[in-house]
């Protein structure tokens, strides 16, 4: 195993920062240490377009507040009965409170406040987690900002501005995809001075004269760590499929403390579900409607048996359990019971990931049938159904407290299942840090030349409000970009680099070459990077031809899908004016969006 000690190492590649994980946290500290007038190299694991970690698909609230004085209230409350270190805390308060400046004056945008504009569906949307704990001192004064007013919060908006203050500092910032930081490197005297990259299939040691900024996120994807720190046999992660623990694994070589290993957030319906789906696919941040606890309906682990009430609304997978939010156990899968009614009504409902798990639900004609086909006991299951029935009845939920105005029996005829998985929108845990965004070593030290951000190591101690992470990223990032930046230089004239070509930054200013009748059009309203279109217009009749994708990132699965049957239709018809397609109004705004810039410019 190679140490991460430097004996006779060779640089290949000289940077003054190196900041590992392009997503929020890492976008944030590239472009404050390069406004310092670094170099910075900024690499990712994930190849271009899936980059931005969870920042890319979360909901882009980010915390703020009214009163410093009831933020330290309700924050203090959050973190209880846990601690959490003095100057930490103070240091995020200090920075909540002046969110609202912070995204003037370093994102250039007005920021939306939802206690401003309580009437706006943005706003509507998301009114159980604003505030998550009502009842807590401080939360009346809690604020949620977005980077816009929208109608869509999950549409990477924050995602954007912070990779566009990125992709305007490509002067001082090199970017790498698909280019894992396999060992973080350190000089005699324990200083962290460079990492051995893996790119292009080539082992780099990249020299980092200033230091590292370890900004990799959590391990959702990890299965070994979810097991042995969650505690939960299997998780699918609802954002990045990216986020593989490697800040803990790189930390862990130069002896930093670890802390809030067991902290995560669930997202997802219910208490932290997610519709099945295959192994390595991404769960769906769906929705819990009312018809998913309200009626002849109800959720059973894996033995058949309910095991917490449907109707109390998860806060990012936290239940309020015996005084405070926790997480309730977790089954390695779950199934939402239903009957023939429950089912008609489900269908009402324009939901393209609820609709298509309703198309896979497993259906029987008795309930001794349906637990046979789920494997359950049938003594069991046909207990937990006739005990439902008879709550419903009685009017009381003496199991788990669900209102019994959400209840209804279960009537005799078909019944149905929709499997479900425990889903993580990321974990919280990883390299301890210290207010300057240091990390440390379990007796308090800092480790020279290290820093975090993000939720790799997150200060999230217990409860979660949303918005809090993308706030502690916005925060913390700013703090090591900037502290990295003033650290002294580590020199060494052990420097053999290679060859520019091998060292060149995956984004680049590009000029596109185009005939006198097309015209280029461009769009970051998808869930991928910028989308590019060539469109040629006939010159007589100004009628589109031809629409040609120049550069595009949407996934895979599904946006790159839709792309070529939509400019279909737009050629076809002439106009933008043509419908989405279903379950991808992302991608599906970005083309039309970038056809209608091309167009803006035929004369």
């Amino acid at each position: 195993m190679l140490t991460t000690q430097l004996q006779d190492f060779t640089w290949q590649a000289d940077y003054d920062v190196i900041v590992i994980g392009f997503g929020g946290a890492g976008a944030t500290a590239a472009r404050f240490a390069a406004d310092h007038n670094c170099q910075v190299l900024l690499t990712d694991v994930a190849p271009a377009g899936h980059e931005g970690g969870n920042t890319r698909y979360c909901g882009q609230m980010i915390a703020g507040t009214k009163s410093k004085e009831a933020y330290q209230k309700y924050y203090a409350k959050m973190t209880a009965p846990f601690t959490l270190d003095q100057k930490v805390m103070d240091t995020f308060v200090n920075g909540v409170t002046n969110m609202p400046n912070y995204l003037r004056k370093y994102l250039h945008v007005e920021p939306f406040s939802f206690l401003d504009h309580p009437d706006r569906p943005a706003v509507q949307s998301v009114q159980g987690d604003f505030p998550d704990y009502p009842d807590y001192p401080g939360a009346s004064e809690y604020n949620l900002y977005t980077v816009h007013d929208g109608k869509q919060i999950e549409d990477g908006a924050l995602w954007k501005v912070l990779r566009n203050e990125v992709l305007k500092r490509l002067d001082h910032i090199t970017i790498w995809y698909k280019s894992p930081a396999i060992h973080l490197l350190q000089n005699s005297a324990g200083r962290v001075v460079g990492a051995l990259i893996r790119r292009n299939g080539q082992e780099i040691a990249v020299h980092a004269k200033k230091g590292v900024v370890l900004a990799a996120g959590g391990f959702e994807n990890d299965p070994k760590r979810i097991q042995d720190y969650l505690g939960v046999p299997k998780m699918v992660p609802l954002g990045t499929l990216y986020n593989n623990g490697d800040a803990i694994n790189l930390s862990l070589e130069v002896g930093a403390d670890q802390w809030h290993t067991s902290v995560f957030n669930g997202g997802g319906l219910y208490h932290g579900l997610t519709y099945a789906v295959s192994k390595g696919e991404r769960g769906t941040l769906s929705f819990t409607w009312p018809q998913l606890y309200t009626g002849s309906i109800f959720v059973v682990g894996n033995d058949g048996t309910r095991y917490f009430p449907e109707d109390q609304h998860s806060k990012a997978g936290y239940l309020f359990i015996h005084g405070f939010g926790r997480h309730p156990y977790l089954t390695s899968q779950s199934w939402i019971i239903f009957d023939e009614k429950q089912k008609a009504e489900l269908e009402q409902i324009q939901d393209p990931a609820l609709q298509n798990a309703l198309n896979k639900a497993i259906v029987a004609d008795t309930d001794r049938a349906l637990a046979t086909k789920l494997k359950f006991d049938p003594t069991v299951f046909i207990q937990t159904i006739n005990d439902f029935n008879a709550l419903a009845k009685f009017g009381k939920d003496y199991t788990f407290g669900r209102k019994k105005t959400t209840m209804r029996p279960l009537t005799d005829g078909k019944l149905y299942a929709i499997k479900l998985q425990p889903a993580a929108l990321n974990t919280q845990g990883g390299p301890r840090r210290n207010e300057k965004a240091e990390i440390i070593r379990p007796n308090n030290t800092a480790i020279r030349g290290l820093y975090g951000a993000g939720e790799a190591g997150s200060i999230t101690t217990n409860q979660y409000q949303a918005g809090q992470d993308v706030a502690e990223l916005l925060i913390f990032g700013k703090i090591a970009g900037e502290n990295v930046a003033n650290e002294q230089d580590d020199l060494t004239d052990k420097l053999v680099l290679l060859p520019p070509e091998f060292l060149v930054s995956d984004e680049q200013i590009t000029n596109y070459q185009l005939a006198s009748n097309q015209y280029l059009g461009k769009s970051n309203q998808g869930m991928g990077n910028e989308l590019v279109l060539k469109v040629t217009v006939n010159q007589d009749t100004k009628k589109i031809t031809q629409i040609d994708v120049v550069k595009q990132s949407e996934t895979k699965e599904i946006g790159q899908k839709v792309i070529k049957p939509l400019l279909a239709k737009i050629i076809q018809t002439g106009s933008t004016k043509v419908d989405a397609i279903a379950g991808a109004s992302l991608t599906s705004k970005a083309v039309k969006s970038a056809v209608n810039d091309a167009l803006k410019k035929v004369h």
